[in-house]
């Protein structure tokens, strides 16, 4: 029952953020980083859902500026992933000239989640899952199932290959172990959910599908070098 409510939580993302604006700008670029994007597209629905600041004394070129805006910190957030910088910028010289190209309100809200969605998927194809088929299929399968409960075993089925195999073979292109690997890339989800909502240590175990707050804990203190009660309070933004 407790990891229903949890997971429909998730679901809902109905958590209070502390420190709305600032703490969702930095929520919503770590989350482009990390290729999280529906987490991102939700986190900028909030984000637009505030009231903004007139830019310009025309609505339209208002817009344009915070779209300008956005576009200038997708990009970095592109370049801090790890694209190469000339390619981000390349990228962002022709979001520009398309915002300018824009005419209509609809269009330019649009395609800020346009311009989202393609800085997203570009660290997604060029950091997360540049690996060769088939540890590309099982990085993005653990990437996109965090709050699962995730096994060698259902990664072999899911590449049609022995454990044993698939283990060696991820090992080798990676450089970890599918063990370790789950493991971060749980704890890079906790990490989020610590630094930007109030949800308690023992339900974001449960969410993410560890056995135990405990071993939770350990597992988050092995990849961090602190609990994850530290990790929070050494993430929290003074007002």
């Amino acid at each position: 029952m407790k990891n229903s409510l949890i997971k429909e939580k998730l679901k809902n993302l109905d958590i209070h953020y502390k420190h709305p604006s600032y703490a969702l700008e930095c929520k919503l670029l770590k989350e482009i980083r990390q290729g999280y994007l529906a987490s991102a597209a939700h986190t900028l629905k909030e984000i637009n859902a505030l009231e903004k600041p007139s830019l310009a004394r025309d609505s339209i070129r208002s817009t344009k500026n915070s779209l300008i805006g956005s576009c200038t910190l997708f990009t970095r957030a592109v370049i801090e992933a790890g694209v190469n910088s000339e390619d981000a910028f390349d990228l962002s010289d022709v979001f520009i000239k398309h915002i300018e190209s824009l005419d209509k309100k609809e269009d330019l809200v649009n395609f800020e989640y346009e311009m989202l969605e393609t800085c997203t998927k570009l660290i997604q194809n060029t950091v997360i899952f540049n690996y060769p088929f088939p540890i590309s299929k099982v990085a993005k399968h653990i990437y996109e199932n965090a709050t699962s409960k995730i096994t060698v075993s259902t990664l072999a089925e899911l590449t049609h290959l022995s454990p044993d195999y698939l283990s060696k073979l991820f090992y080798k292109e990676v450089g970890m172990s599918i063990t370790d690997y789950i493991q971060k890339h749980k704890v890079e989800v906790a990490k989020n959910f610590l630094e930007f909502s109030q949800m308690k240590v023992t339900d974001i175990a449960t969410l993410l599908e560890f056995c135990n707050p405990g071993y939770f804990s350990n597992v988050f203190k092995n990849h961090t070098g602190m609990s994850p009660a530290l990790y929070r309070k050494s993430t929290t933004i003074d007002t």
